[in-house]
């Protein structure tokens, strides 16, 4: 009986170790005990698949869907805002590490704009990436693009397209 109880001491230990790495992953640099640190990745791992995904943030939503080919990344970016004006355009980037970094292109109240986006990349989910900006040769990019916050309160989701056409 003690060698039973010993046994299952030990796998759980061992299954909450790794549970605890992988939780690790999903960690943003805003809270827990790596507030403040920057994200680093090694190599992705990340099977990003072509498709749509979904934000929803109370009553504004954004959508998304990508079209991969190796790591090259062309799609549809709209943002739905409640009270302000939309957002709509196209994205084209590339995967790098884990983070998928493109150029959105898109109007909004009659102008069309440039500007970077960065988004990580984790399963299914996708989180939006947030940080100072600047512009540049006019495109408005990240300043300092290894210091960005990434929002895990309301990810992109993936979703069957035909829920976007409705």
């Amino acid at each position: 009986m003690k060698w039973w109880l010993i046994s299952c001491v030990a796998v759980f230990v061992a299954c909450s170790n790794n549970q605890t790495a992988d939780n690790s992953l999903g960690n943003d640099s805003t809270t827990g005990a790596h507030a403040g640190a920057a994200d680093t990745i090694v190599h992705s791992t990340i099977a990003l698949q072509n498709g749509c995904y979904e934000m929803i943030m109370k009553r504004d939503t954004a959508t998304l869907s990508l079209q991969i080919q190796d790591t090259t990344i062309a799609g549809d970016l709209n943002f739905r805002w409640a009270e302000k004006d939309h957002n709509k355009g196209t994205i084209k980037g590339s995967i790098r590490d884990s983070l998928l970094v493109a150029d959105y292109t898109f109007e909004s109240e009659g102008l069309t704009s440039v500007r970077e986006v960065v988004f990580k990349l984790q399963g299914d989910t996708i989180f939006q990436g947030f940080g100072e900006l600047i512009e540049q040769n006019g495109k408005v990019i990240f300043k300092q693009r290894d210091q960005l916050q990434f929002n895990t309160a309301f990810p992109f989701i993936k979703v069957d397209c035909e829920h976007l056409h409705k």
